[in-house]
């Protein structure tokens, strides 16, 4: 009987151990660049240190290059729908479904990181608002180095840029392509060397650090900084996965998301500085907006951010307005 009994309890014992073995969450996280790119490591960072914090509670399995399979503008939804557990969204991909979240993505409209924090804190309560509705919320923020264009040719005023044909990647990119007379085609960058060949495309616009990934020398000539938009990527979470954490792993999961987006912040100065010196390194000229180009690109983008806000709605009018007494801009 005593040794039924220690082999009834010992069985227990190693049923409860498995259990707990087995009782990690995994999530499975949608990255849209390379394993390599800034954003990736950051997510990486993101990734270890959670798991670090929550002793193994919460594994986030990371899938770089969007190997997932979903594109830029299913992310909102896909998150919402509970597809993705977790994912990095470019506020500018998803206008199509939140015209608001594209707030942080509207052209000319900071000149420096600061100006764009700035943005995006007063952003925050009327994003937080939006994804509520999309059964979802952000970790953590990061945010891009400022877009310019790479071109073949000199762009030294409004009027060279009439003509060209360029990549873009999102609804501003071709609003500002209409606005100036380019061409502008949205595709991902795995499409514009073959698009470069055929003849279809001579520039592309994108950041710094985006142009050292796709090593843009190699079919470009100039990378003109005219700064149009420094966009904003979300981490978001569904909140049924969330609210399945127990509630200590969700603290120490907010903690390890508070400080990481402190550091992705920061860090995309630097970013910037070094991946502007590799492209000149490389052999590409670098070319800053002279003050009549600029004041003309200024005047653009004021027209192209009037029109969205009557799009967007009163949330975004109000947003803008704000911004605008804050900074003068």
């Amino acid at each position: 009987m005593k040794k039924s009994l220690v082999c009834f309890f010992a069985a227990a014992f190693l049923l409860v151990g498995a259990s707990a073995c087995f009782a990690k969450t995994k999530w499975d996280m949608h990255l849209n660049y390379p394993a390599n790119n800034f954003h990736s490591v950051g997510a990486k960072e993101f990734a270890d240190k959670v798991r670090e914090a929550t002793n193994g509670e919460l594994d986030i399995r990371l899938h770089p290059g969007s190997s997932l399979g979903f594109k830029g503008p299913e992310l909102l939804r896909a998150v919402a729908e509970g597809q993705l557990a977790i994912a990095e969204i470019p506020t500018g991909m998803v206008e199509g479904d939140a015209p608001l979240m594209a707030l942080t993505a509207q052209p000319f409209i900071a000149n420096t990181f600061k100006e764009q924090r700035k943005l995006y804190e007063l952003a925050k309560p009327a994003y937080a608002k939006v994804q509520k509705r999309f059964n979802q919320f952000t970790l953590y923020t990061s945010l891009w180095p400022f877009a310019g264009i790479y071109t073949q040719r000199p762009v030294n005023s409004a009027a060279d840029l009439n003509g060209l044909k360029m990549r873009v990647y999102d609804g501003t990119g071709l609003a500002f392509g209409d606005a100036a007379g380019i061409a502008a085609r949205k595709m991902p960058f795995s499409e514009v060397y073959p698009a470069m060949k055929a003849g279809l495309l001579d520039s592309m616009y994108t950041s710094s650090v985006s142009g050292v990934d796709a090593k843009a020398w190699e079919i470009l000539k100039y990378f003109t900084r005219i700064n149009i938009v420094a966009p904003v990527n979300l981490i978001n979470v569904n909140k049924e996965a969330w609210d399945k954490l127990p509630k200590d792993v969700q603290e120490k999961v907010l903690k390890v998301a508070a400080e990481m987006e402190n550091n992705m912040w920061d860090k995309v100065a630097k970013m910037d500085v070094d991946s502007v010196a590799t492209l000149a390194k490389n052999g590409m000229t670098v070319v800053e907006v002279n003050p009549a180009f600029r004041k003309e690109l200024d005047a653009m983008g004021e027209k192209l951010r009037a029109k969205w806000a009557k799009k967007a709605g009163k949330d975004a009018q109000e947003i803008l307005k704000k911004y605008r007494e804050e900074t003068g801009r």
